[in-house]
């Protein structure tokens, strides 16, 4: 088995509406800061999402990405409003999320340790379908 990377590789979920370009550097920073020692800055998503009724599903954004495997990348939520939720999906199976529905809980940041190289899923809705 091989050693894994010792740094710890960063995705930003960065979950907001209507900011500045100035306002949306401004909380990208504020949220790298609370990444935690030795990490590396790689992207954020923005992401804005409208809410919706009872009946209908909940809106969702995809995003495809490639992990290299043996790294860990930590995944970060910064909310300016609503519940940000971020699934990791490989081609078929759910490998990891940021709320667990069986204890109410939600995880932040959450790590994901890559095991093999290749194309990620990224799905991030927004808890009971409200705007976010």
């Amino acid at each position: 088995m091989k050693a894994l990377n010792p740094i710890i590789a960063v995705l930003f979920c960065f979950i907001t509406v209507g900011l500045t370009q100035g306002d949306r550097k401004e909380r990208v920073q504020e949220c790298a800061a609370k990444a935690g020692d030795g990490a590396i800055y790689l992207k954020e998503f923005v992401v804005s999402l409208p809410k919706v009724e009872r009946d209908e599903p909940p809106p969702v954004y995809r995003q495809a990405v490639i992990l290299r495997g043996n790294n860990i990348y930590r995944f970060n939520v910064c909310n300016d409003k609503g519940q940000a939720i971020i699934r990791i999906y490989d081609s078929a199976n759910m490998l990891l999320s940021s709320y667990d529905t069986q204890s109410d809980k939600e995880y932040n940041p959450i790590n994901f340790l890559c095991r093999k190289t290749g194309q990620y899923n990224i799905i991030i809705s927004f808890k009971d379908g409200r705007a976010g």
